[in-house]
């Protein structure tokens, strides 16, 4: 592939409102998960194994999160000293929704900006709560034969697994593999299936820019990803088919069971055992000691961590300590938690450095799990 050829356009401005309090302090693609990785790994890893060298991300909020786990983008070989790398604008929300920010600045100034500096010829845009393994290379050879204006990327779903918000937020369920428009209802096919957006395209940067001008002259403020269903009856449509696992983290539960999903051995391997690695920023810390009385099964644990008690089907990040004859079962404690001797957890997510003092309980169920925030502090009754 030419250098250069392709620049990518990442926009972190999800709505986070039914992960909270997951999310007070960081965008969906800042959120943990399968005991080591962010969710941004996903779309970085992608990125980087198609050898996209410019990165925008286009942060909703102040970033300081994202910034400090993305760095430089080394981790994806993203680091440039000389053309290209990851380059981040934040308080897009602000600049979107306050009516005097377009007085003293474009709200496209800095994605056209950044569109024509990249010297690309072809700009992938997506958001960042979806979580898969995507060839790029493959969909931008399947965009150049079809010799159309814009690639949608989407994956056959079962309706029942589609939820309302995701049509309210994608907008774009089709039907078909010659596609000429969005619409939000179809008529599923008889094994109850639909093909459903994941918010992915690819398009030429000519193309992307002359609907940025035209959004510009009409008003119309939205994230690329958005711009592009907006104006879609304005080009003509490819559609690319994703076969792989995918995931839409835009609620709690769907969090959980995407963290859950990866215990299953069949599940892991079609996400992380293909021929594109998935990468993260690299960690050094201990190994993880499991004392002789621990009992470990069906679970994800991270480095640094101390496990005394029992975890059974569960993710622990980094830095967690579990004492003896403490028990955690189906959940997602997040680094630097630490649970007491003789404490139960199970059916819940703890964020990160929580402490669950000796003989707490929190216990949630399948169809209600126990959320607790960041620094909390859990006695026992």
């Amino acid at each position: 592939m030419a250098k250069n050829n392709i620049c990518a356009i990442i926009n972190l401005t999800e709505d986070t409102t039914q992960l909270k309090p997951l999310t007070n302090n960081r965008p969906i693609a800042g959120l943990p998960f399968a005991g080591r990785y962010r969710i941004i790994d996903f779309m970085l890893s992608d990125l980087a194994y198609a050898k996209i060298e410019s990165v925008g991300l286009f942060i909703g909020e102040s970033g300081r999160s994202i910034y400090d786990h993305v760095r430089s983008g080394a981790a994806w070989d993203l680091q440039s000293e000389v053309a290209g790398g990851i380059f981040t604008f934040s308080h897009q929300d602000w600049k979107r929704n306050n009516p005097n920010a377009h007085e003293y600045e474009d709200f496209y100034y800095n994605h056209r900006l950044f569109l024509e500096r990249s010297k690309s010829e072809y700009v992938f845009v997506a958001g960042s709560k979806i979580i898969a393994n995507l060839d790029i290379i493959a969909v931008r050879k399947q965009h150049i034969q079809s010799g159309k204006d814009v690639t949608v990327v989407y994956k056959h779903f079962d309706k029942n697994q589609i939820s309302d918000q995701e049509l309210l937020a994608h907008g774009i369920v089709f039907d078909g593999d010659d596609i000429e428009k969005f619409t939000d209802y179809v008529t599923p096919s008889e094994d109850g299936k639909v093909n459903l957006s994941l918010n992915m395209y690819l398009l030429g940067v000519d193309k992307m820019l002359s609907i940025i001008d035209k959004a510009t002259e009409e008003g119309v403020y939205l994230e690329l990803n958005e711009l592009l269903q907006h104006y879609s009856t304005t080009c003509s449509l490819n559609s690319f088919e994703y076969t792989g696992y995918a995931s839409n983290i835009d609620t709690i539960d769907k969090y959980y069971k995407a963290n859950m999903e990866l215990l299953s051995f069949p599940t892991f391997a079609s996400l992380f055992q293909t021929s594109i690695p998935i990468l993260t920023k690299t960690k050094h810390g201990s190994p993880t000691y499991y004392s002789p009385e621990s009992e470990v099964r069906e679970s994800f644990v991270g480095s640094d961590t101390f496990i005394s008690g029992t975890v059974k089907r569960s993710v622990l990040n980094r830095r967690v300590v579990v004492e003896k004859d403490a028990i955690v079962m189906n959940s997602i404690l997040l680094q630097g938690t630490k649970v007491g001797e003789g404490a139960q957890i199970e059916y819940a997510i703890l964020d990160k450095n929580t402490t669950v003092e000796a003989g707490a309980k929190i216990i949630g169920s399948p169809d209600d799990i126990k959320v607790i925030g960041k620094n909390s502090h859990i006695y026992a009754d």
